[in-house]
């Protein structure tokens, strides 16, 4: 089974270095024969995609705070009910017994150590969920001061701000020298070329 997986990879990774391969020749030849019909249709498929602006929705902050400091009772009422819940069901469920029934692919061994690590994590999670609760339940105030600590607002669109920055040296290059581009394009796709259709 591995042999076959690794078969299938190296084949369909051949295929698609061969199908760049003959896009580039064939961009190389159209910027020897004909630079500026080539350079008009890079343009045209060459737009440009801002990460900025593709992240915008999600950079927008949602303010829920206002509706779980109205309604604290109810909010923290849900959580300590959701949370005991789960306690009480990690407490009483015997979760060993769904090894049999599940994928045979992983050794029962494995299966344990997955349950227990699972069960140790929605333990100490709820355990937090619960204490946290009973304050929101009790006395909100006192989630003010760590909520203004926890909840800070981190922008990733600063970060891709870099990336969002236009690099037209390349096409400058191509822009300025096209047939020169074009024939070092088209000899290494032929030298590509040269060296792998005989594996096929």
């Amino acid at each position: 089974m591995n042999t076959l997986l690794s078969e299938i990879l190296f084949d369909a990774s051949l295929l698609f270095i061969i199908s760049g391969t003959l896009i580039g020749l064939i961009l190389g030849l159209g910027l020897i024969f004909a630079p500026t019909l080539t350079l008009k249709f890079n343009e045209k498929i060459n737009t440009r995609i801002s990460l900025r602006e593709k992240t915008k929705v999600i950079e927008t902050p949602i303010k829920s705070e206002v509706f779980f400091y109205k309604h604290s009772k109810i909010s923290g009422a849900i959580l300590v009910i959701g949370s005991l819940f789960v306690l009480y069901t990690l407490a009483t469920f015997n979760a060993y017994t769904l090894i049999p029934h599940l994928p045979k692919s992983i050794s029962p061994p494995a299966w344990e150590w997955i349950i227990q690590s699972t069960q140790i994590f929605f333990f100490i999670t709820c355990s937090f969920i619960l204490i946290f609760g009973l304050i929101v339940l009790i006395r909100p105030s006192l989630v003010k001061n760590f909520e203004q600590v926890a909840n800070h607002w981190i922008s990733t669109r600063k970060g891709f701000s870099k990336m969002s920055t236009d690099i037209d040296i390349a096409n400058k290059l191509v822009n300025t020298y096209p047939r020169a581009f074009g024939s070092f394009l088209t000899i290494f796709a032929l030298m590509i070329l040269f060296f792998l259709l005989p594996t096929l």
